[in-house]
């Protein structure tokens, strides 16, 4: 089974870890993975959009058994949300389609469970810090994100039986300016005491913390912030922020199962949601090393269960990471471990640093473990009866993030540490490919370098000509291949692959696909505005995502440096008037063909040399216009009745030359009788009021060498020469 994805970019985390979830999936069911990436850095360090290419490609598969649609980070590329709707109607129903993050008309789609992660974000402010008073800055109305975020401020609210009040909610939208404007509205407008800030996202949070500090309010001994989504300044900003992360890698692999299931004829819901994972930081006072700043906020609670509550809040976080039965096994270990009387910190932390451990054999994916000791918090203070020591469990808890981040930082050091080998590597890679302007000489070298960043396969495949951005209609088809795939070379021009951009690879000769398990990364190649082709690469978790950028760009810097190059070549060895090789290139093309024969025997080596009767007759009577006429005509007949293979060229004003190689001596003749005929048939036309005519010198060379072929074009000079002499002796070289 083939599974196409089609993303923005590989420089944004959430796209990438939602990949990681999708490839996770793929290679425990040994399934085939295409990643489509329709965009391209531009020199803005933005992404500028180029999906036709990448919609076309799945659109004309052969291949694909079903899409992974990031609709989310698409659809604004694009124009919107109906142009994007547009584009997806296009992939024929064969295809069937899941969208992650944007509901799309008739497609299967997964969202962050939006609701829920702001719930629990109040929820922990209420029961593990007491705050009563909490202010929400909304995002943007009519979002559907945003308005979902609100709905569980409220939700929250109301289950902790706080009265809602629309003066607490402050208007903002996700920007830095829609942040500072909440903030002036919340401190210099609204007269509302409040304890708490929640936002809809964490670039509010981090402007609020940023001016509460600036006017000496603090944070969180008066007031506690919280934020939602875990960018990339959440954990570094100083108080760190607490915040619910959207779990993107969960809802890859939902994404592929629930493709899997559709596939599969199954019926599914129209919209599922992955639960997002609150994580405590200092912003709303949970420390590492004291919890004397959290409050008791309830002091009797029904003695109810604590495993259930804890089971309902955790399972849906470890489903996607291992088994149910495993999952249940470690929240039950931990909640009993909670229960105890009395309850021992030491063992506590022991049986968590052991299950961080054997879970580090599944999955990479710490951030769960943040989520597992919130909801032991909160059902800690709800079942506060079941517990001997709250207090000392709560301490103990905050205190345990500290495991959870100390695995996860030595994975993120380790994994640095060989990234910053693998970019030394990509950097001299990338030196050498961006330096080579000739397509043969790239073949090679791609086939050389890009093992040594880990990358064993690689298709280059160019169109025949730049297509223009936006070009409606464009032809995309791949004349040229060059690339890998392990041992196996490529470099095979003037060939055509159709249906375009290997929409299937079994019309790629000797490229077995089906050898293993493939995860390919499809990605158009463009220099400014013209994309010149695709490369498809292998996608390793090992490498870097920045590393198929960078290759990009070089690739084709290199390859626009070779169609530049080519250009200046063709016009440095090309008659302007004719369009035929000039002396240097005429000389250049024989050399280079003789060489070849050298090497393969069995061919004669013979030389043409022409010379046009009367041109100068041509000029003095009709102007120099038409002597260019008649010379450009006689290069038509040339290039009618020669083969592709032979060489041709224009050496002096009226004189041409051939190198051909024949079977033998014989086959000369013919093909200068085959040239006088067809010189006869176009003068038959009456096209001009002179005839073209020539005089023909031919010589079969004895050796393939330079001296015997510089010694056999004089020698067919002299037999043209001879020739032209009994033409005037006749009468006959006079075109009129």
């Amino acid at each position: 089974m083939t599974l196409g994805v089609l993303f923005s970019n590989v420089d944004n985390f959430a796209q990438m870890e939602m990949w990681r979830g999708i490839n996770d999936f793929a290679k425990r069911r040994d399934i085939h993975l295409i990643a489509y990436m329709g965009t391209y850095q531009s020199s803005h360090d933005d992404f500028a959009s180029h999906l036709d290419t990448c919609f076309e490609a799945i659109c004309s598969s052969k291949a694909l058994d079903g899409v992974i649609l990031f609709s989310g980070f698409i659809s604004h590329l694009v124009g919107g949300s109906e142009v994007y709707n547009a584009y997806v109607k296009r992939i024929p129903p064969h295809i069937p389609c899941v969208s992650l993050s944007q509901v799309v008309p008739g497609v299967p789609t997964v969202m962050t469970d939006n609701i829920g992660g702001i719930y629990d974000v109040v929820e922990h402010l209420i029961h593990v810090h007491g705050k009563k008073q909490i202010v929400f800055v909304r995002g943007p109305e009519g979002h559907q994100e945003a308005e979902d975020r609100l709905m569980g401020y409220k939700q929250a609210l109301l289950d902790n039986k706080i009265p809602f009040d629309p003066a607490y909610v402050v208007p903002g939208d996700f920007s830095h300016e829609g942040a500072r404007r909440a903030t002036v509205e919340l401190l210099d407008k609204r007269e509302i005491p409040f304890d708490a800030v929640a936002t809809s996202d964490d670039i509010t949070a981090i402007q609020i913390l940023t001016e509460f500090k600036r006017r000496g309010i603090q944070v969180p001994s008066e007031v506690a912030v919280t934020g939602f989504d875990d960018n990339r300044d959440a954990a570094t900003f100083i108080p760190s922020v607490s915040t619910s992360r959207q779990d993107f890698y969960a809802m890859g692999l939902q994404s592929a199962e629930i493709l899997l299931r559709v596939i599969g004829g199954e019926k599914v819901d129209r919209v599922s949601y992955v639960p997002s994972v609150f994580i405590a930081r200092q912003s709303c006072g949970c420390f590492k090393r004291d919890f004397g700043g959290a409050k008791k906020a309830v002091d009797e609670v029904e003695a109810s269960s604590l495993i259930p509550f804890v089971l309902q809040k955790l399972m849906p976080l470890f489903a996607p990471e291992i088994s149910p039965n495993r999952a249940q096994g470690l929240i039950v270990g931990l909640a009993k471990k909670v229960m105890e009387h009395p309850f021992q910190k030491e063992e506590f932390l022991n049986m968590l640093d052991e299950m961080l451990v054997v879970y580090s054999h599944r999955s990479k994916n710490y951030k769960v473990w943040h989520g597992v000791l919130n909801a032991l918090m909160i059902g800690t203070q709800r079942y506060a009866r079941e517990v001997g020591n709250t207090h000392l469990v709560l301490e103990t808890l905050v205190h345990a993030t500290t495991l959870v981040n100390d695995i996860s930082t030595n994975e993120d050091r380790a994994h640095e540490n060989h990234q910053s080998d693998i970019r030394l590597t990509l950097r001299r890679v990338s030196n050498a490919l961006v330096l080579i302007f000739d397509i043969d000489i790239l073949a090679g070298e791609i086939c050389r370098l890009l093992p040594d960043v880990g990358i064993h396969m690689a298709l280059v495949g160019l169109y025949s000509g730049p297509v223009r951005s936006g070009e409606p209609g464009a032809d995309r088809t791949i004349e040229t291949l060059i690339g890998f795939d392990g041992e196996k070379r490529f470099n095979i021009p003037q060939n055509v692959w159709s249906p375009i951009l290997f929409s299937d690879f079994s019309t790629i000769k000797d490229f077995d696909f089906n050898r293993e398990r493939r995860t390919l990364f499809f990605i158009p190649l463009f220099f400014k505005e013209n994309e010149m082709g695709v490369i498809i690469l292998p996608f390793d978790p090992e490498i870097a995502v920045h590393a198929y950028e960078t290759l990009r760009v070089n690739l084709s810097t290199a390859i626009k440096g070779a169609e530049l190059i080519t250009k200046i070549q063709t016009i440095s060895i090309t008659d302007e008037l004719t369009g035929l090789l000039n002396r240097r290139g005429f000389f250049q093309f024989v050399y280079s063909r003789m060489e070849f024969m050298n090497r393969n025997e069995g061919m004669v080596p013979t030389v043409m040399f022409m010379d046009m009767d009367g041109l100068k007759m041509i000029n003095d009577t009709y102007g120099h216009k038409e002597g260019d006429r008649a010379i450009a005509a006689f290069a038509s007949i040339l290039k009618e009745t020669l083969r592709k293979e032979d060489i041709i060229g224009r050496v002096g004003g009226d004189e041409f030359v051939v190198f051909s190689a024949i079977k033998d001596k014989e086959t000369g003749g013919h093909v200068v009788n085959r040239l006088r005929a067809k010189i006869d048939e176009y003068n038959a036309r009456n096209l001009h009021p002179y005839k073209v005519a020539c005089s023909i010198g031919s010589v079969v060379l004895e050796e393939t060498t330079k001296e015997c072929f510089e010694a056999a074009i004089l020698s067919a000079d002299a037999v043209l020469y001879e020739e032209k002499m009994e033409k005037k002796k006749q009468g006959i070289s006079r075109p009129l």
